[in-house]
């Protein structure tokens, strides 16, 4: 708000901007458009930062399936289910034929799902009768050998995709977004203690992580809060920086989805598995 008020100030429109208002009187205004205003006052509000909503005395609390289990119309949200109609936003539910039926076939719980029993029958990675079944790319493959540590890559905190990471320098002096050193923002990579003392690597070290898909260069964070065998980066936001302009070479943005699998999760389930993905890693020596 100060900002923009002092850009308005220099363009000549500072009082049609702001109306004359501080950034208090703009929260205190929304603050007496809200509900909350008819429970307590703005001065009592400030002063304690928060407002805990009673429960009502006929509050009845409404488990998931309680409704099916006595038998009733379905009475909480559950807009994926077709037996039901969802009205008002999904804010409230509208009874029809088959609103106490679950959202399976059957209209029941199934320990064998009947949709896959009729559409997909022959998917050997999606049985009709749920059951283990050991990882494509996991500990008990033959791949294991080779790369013995498997990257857990989610959604990162600071970044969403690539917006903003090299586009905002800012990004780069929060320490578990990237960490700088010798002048370049490096993508952190966390190792448990063992596993980085097993490759003579240290908090801070410059590290390789790479499988036959390529190869990445992070920082490394050696901590405790990652298992034996696994590693965890960020994924999906580092912009690619290969260390040549050439096809395959080792990137150093911190990319790390270079090192996982295109593959989807079954033939009939097309979602992305990034997390079965086996990796070593060394110290880059470059």
């Amino acid at each position: 708000y100060e900002i923009f008020s002092l850009v308005a100030e220099k363009l000549g429109m500072k009082e049609l901007y702001t109306e004359n208002k501080t950034e208090d009187d703009w929260a205190e205004a929304y603050w007496n458009l809200s509900d909350l205003s008819k429970r307590c006052s703005w001065e009592e509000f400030n002063k304690k930062g928060y407002y805990i909503v009673p429960v009502p005395e006929d509050y009845e609390p409404h488990p998931a399936f309680r409704w099916y289990y006595e038998d009733r119309d379905c009475d909480t949200q559950d807009y994926l289910n077709p037996n039901i109609k969802a009205v008002n936003n999904m804010n409230s539910m509208e009874p029809t034929p088959t609103s106490k039926n679950l959202g399976t076939l059957s209209g029941k719980l199934e320990f064998a799902s009947e949709s896959l029993k009729k559409y997909t029958p022959d998917d050997d990675e999606r049985p009709i009768v749920p059951k283990y079944i050991p990882s494509w790319e996991g500990h008990e493959t033959e791949l294991y050998k080779k790369y013995p540590l498997q990257i857990i890559s989610p959604h990162p905190r600071f970044s969403f995709h690539t917006h903003y990471d090299k586009h905002a320098s800012w990004l780069d002096e929060i320490p578990v977004h990237r960490v700088i050193k010798d002048g370049y923002a490096w993508w952190p990579a966390r190792i448990n203690p063992k596993d980085a003392a097993e490759r003579n690597i240290k908090h801070g070290d410059l590290i390789e992580l790479y499988n036959d898909r390529g190869s990445v260069i992070c920082i490394a964070e050696v901590t405790y809060r990652v298992p034996e065998g696994v590693m965890h980066s960020y994924g999906c936001s580092a912009k690619y920086d290969p260390v040549v302009p050439e096809p395959g070479a080792t990137d150093r943005g911190g990319c790390v989805n270079i090192l996982t699998s295109r593959r989807m999760l079954s033939k009939n389930a097309p979602g992305m598995a990034p997390n079965s993905c086996l990796i070593e890693c060394r110290k880059w020596e470059g």
